[in-house]
C-alpha cells in the first residue's frame, strides 16, 4: 500500500460524500442521513480542504527540494491559473444555462442570483472570485490558499513552520472576532450588481485557511523529512487517541441534537455562536482536530495495537481507502469536483422542472449521480494510457 494511494482514496471518499451532501431534492433523500456529518461536527469539505493542503505541501515541498524555488513557484502559479479558468468557466456556463434553459431562472435563481449575465459588476465579481455561486465556493478559496502556499511550503521545508502556524492561528482568531467586517461591508456595497448581491462567499477564507495551511505545513515537513508519522502516532500514543475519542463522544449528542432539531431553545441560543460553519468556529476546529488525530492513530499505530478490534478497524480503514475506485477519484480531484458541480446543478434543474419524484426515484437519482462521478477520471486515465502507449 502506497501512502499516496491512501491519501488519494481519502480525497475520493470526501468527493463522494461531498457530492451526496450537495444534492438538493424536494422531499429530501434518506441517503443523506448516512453522511458522517450527522454524528459529528466534521464535514467532507473540511477533510477535502485539509488533504488538498497536505498534498500541496508534500508535492511542492519535494519539488522545492529537487528543483528549487522557481520551479515550485511556477508550478503553483500554473495550478492557480488552471483553477481560475475552471472556476470562471463553470460560473459562466451555469449563467448561460440559467438564461437559456426553460425554467432555468426559477431552478437556479437562489444559487446563481438574478443579475443578467452582462451586468458589469457581476462580471467583475466573477472574474475577481468575489461572487461565488452555491457549491462553487471551494475552488476560489483553494486559489487564495495556493497563493499563500508558495511562502508556507518554503517555510515548512526550511524548518520555519512555527511562523506560518502562528500567522494562520492569528488569522483564524481575527475571523472569529469578525474583524473582516471592517472591509467586507464596504466591499459588498461596492460590488453590488442589479440583484443587490455583491460579495458572496459561503466560507470565510480567514477561518477556513487554518485547515489548508495546517495541511501545507505538515506536507512540507513530511517532504523534508522533518516529521515521522510512525513517531508521532507510535504505540505509546494510545492516550492521545483515547482523548480524541472522548472529545468525539462528548460532541456527538450535541451534533445529533442540532442536526435533528432536538436541542432546547435556551441551550441552542448559547450554543449557536460557537456553531458557525461559515467561519470554521471553535467547535468545528476542535472536532476536526480530534477526528484527524483519532483517524491518523488508527490508520498508523492501530495496525500494531495489542487489541484485536483496534487492529481490525485499522485494517478496515486501509482496505477502504486503498480501493482503486476511490483512488481514481482522488487522483483527478479537480476535474471530479468541477464535474460534480455540473451534476448537482443538473439534478436541481430536473427536480425543479419535474419534481418531486418520490423516495424511490430520488434514491435512484442520487445513486446514478454518484456513479457518474467516475466519468471524468475514467476518460482521463484512458487518455494517459494512450499517450504512454504511444
Amino acid at each position: 500500500m502506497k501512502r499516496l494511494d491512501f491519501l488519494d482514496g481519502m480525497r475520493g471518499f470526501f468527493l463522494l460524500t461531498m457530492a451526496l451532501s450537495h444534492i438538493v431534492l424536494q422531499g429530501g433523500v434518506w441517503l443523506t442521513e448516512l453522511h458522517f456529518r450527522q454524528l459529528m461536527f466534521v464535514e467532507s469539505a473540511q477533510g477535502f480542504v485539509f488533504l488538498s493542503g497536505l498534498m500541496v505541501g508534500l508535492i511542492q515541498g519535494r519539488r522545492l527540494l529537487r528543483h528549487g524555488r522557481a520551479a515550485m513557484r511556477r508550478s503553483i502559479l500554473s495550478r492557480m491559473a488552471e483553477l481560475w479558468l475552471w472556476t470562471v468557466g463553470l460560473i459562466f456556463l451555469a449563467l448561460v444555462a440559467r438564461d437559456l434553459a426553460p425554467g432555468g431562472y426559477l431552478a437556479w435563481r437562489n444559487w446563481l442570483g438574478t443579475a443578467p449575465i452582462g451586468d458589469p459588476m457581476r462580471i467583475f465579481g466573477i472574474l475577481t472570485l468575489t461572487f461565488q455561486p452555491t457549491f462553487m465556493d471551494i475552488l476560489p478559496m483553494y486559489i487564495f490558499f495556493m497563493g499563500a502556499a508558495i511562502v508556507v511550503t518554503r517555510w515548512a521545508v526550511e524548518g520555519r513552520w512555527k511562523l506560518a502556524a502562528g500567522l494562520s492561528a492569528l488569522s483564524w482568531i481575527a475571523c472569529q472576532l469578525e474583524v473582516a467586517r471592517i472591509w467586507s461591508r464596504p466591499l459588498n456595497e461596492a460590488l453590488k450588481a442589479s440583484d443587490t448581491q455583491g460579495l458572496r462567499m459561503a466560507f470565510d477564507p480567514m477561518g477556513w485557511q487554518v485547515l489548508f495551511i495546517a495541511g501545507v505545513i505538515l506536507g512540507g515537513l513530511w517532504a523534508s523529512g522533518r516529521i515521522s508519522w510512525e513517531a508521532v502516532f507510535g504505540p505509546k500514543t494510545r492516550s492521545v487517541a483515547f482523548c480524541a475519542l472522548l472529545v468525539m463522544l462528548f460532541f456527538a449528542p450535541l451534533r445529533i441534537a442540532t442536526a435533528h432539531g432536538l436541542m432546547p431553545k435556551e441551550l441552542l441560543e448559547v450554543f449557536w455562536p460557537f456553531d458557525r460553519r461559515s467561519n470554521f468556529s471553535v467547535i468545528y476546529l476542535v472536532n476536526f482536530v480530534a477526528a484527524a488525530v483519532l483517524f491518523s492513530w488508527l490508520a498508523i499505530a492501530g495496525r500494531l495495537d495489542r487489541l484485536a478490534p483496534v487492529r481490525a478497524v485499522s485494517s478496515g480503514l486501509h482496505w477502504v481507502f486503498t480501493r482503486p475506485a476511490l483512488c481514481l477519484l482522488g487522483r483527478h480531484s479537480l476535474h471530479v469536483y468541477a464535474w460534480h458541480v455540473v451534476l448537482v446543478y443538473a439534478v436541481r434543474y430536473y427536480d425543479s422542472a419535474w419534481g418531486p419524484s418520490g423516495v424511490v426515484i430520488n434514491t435512484l437519482l442520487v445513486l446514478y449521480v454518484l456513479a457518474l462521478m467516475w466519468v471524468p477520471p475514467l476518460i482521463r486515465e484512458r487518455g494517459w494510457r494512450r499517450r504512454i502507449a504511444a
